[in-house]
């Protein structure tokens, strides 16, 4: 368990504070805090939800936020993806809500996967082609490419969100990933996916019987 300073990860208006410290009294369960989740991919980079949950339920890798009422939980991925975030809370009469300002979750997320190539140029164009044509690609199934190292003419990758144990995820790594990292890289000969794509946890074709799936490509 991590113990941390609210202001360097999230920041809550005392608006916010109150009305979700209201909600929680309003459900009579004993004292609880607030698990913050987010599902990186899909429009804007991906979406932020509380909920509140027993205090039993903090595990050793969350970042744990003391907002005086009641405490905020983050796993490693909320934390390094809503890092900066300003939450407030506004009541009027047409738009009474929580809003929340933050950077494109997702391009938070990349940004602590993206390795610094130093002054290899074959690692660097890669990952050019990762960030400007690969990823905005992938992102419209909710997917994510991470370029984790480059060696003996070969590109390595991860695949994550709607990617990672989808039904044509190798369709994907050949007809987009591989086609356009050996187009514009010329020197890699190969591209190797080591994703795990038995923990896919929501991948954008779940089966492709008739092999009707189309490529984000």
């Amino acid at each position: 368990m991590t113990e941390s300073q609210n202001e360097t990860i999230m920041e809550l208006s005392q608006p916010a504070i109150d009305k979700i410290a209201e909600l929680m009294a309003s459900r009579a369960k004993g004292p609880q805090a607030v698990r913050v989740i987010v599902h990186l991919g899909g429009p804007g980079g991906g979406q932020s939800e509380f909920k509140f949950v027993g205090l039993d339920e903090r595990t050793d890798e969350d970042t744990v936020l003391d907002m005086g009422p009641f405490e905020m939980y983050l796993d490693p991925q909320a934390a390094t993806s809503l890092k900066g975030a300003k939450v407030d809370f506004d009541e009027k009469k047409y738009s009474t809500g929580f809003h929340i300002e933050y950077e494109n979750p997702l391009e938070s997320y990349l940004k602590t996967r993206r390795k610094e190539w130093g002054d290899d140029p074959i690692a660097n164009r890669v990952q050019q082609v990762v960030d400007d044509q690969i990823n905005p690609g992938v992102a419209g199934h909710g997917g994510w490419v991470v370029l984790l190292d480059v060696k003996d003419e070969t590109a390595f990758i991860e695949m994550g969100g709607g990617c990672r144990g989808c039904a044509i995820s190798q369709m994907t790594l050949k007809d987009g990933i591989e086609r356009l990292i050996m187009q514009e890289v010329p020197e890699i000969v190969r591209v190797l996916d080591t994703t795990d794509h038995s923990e896919g946890e929501n991948p954008y074709y779940t089966e492709d019987p008739t092999g009707t799936g189309q490529s984000p490509f």
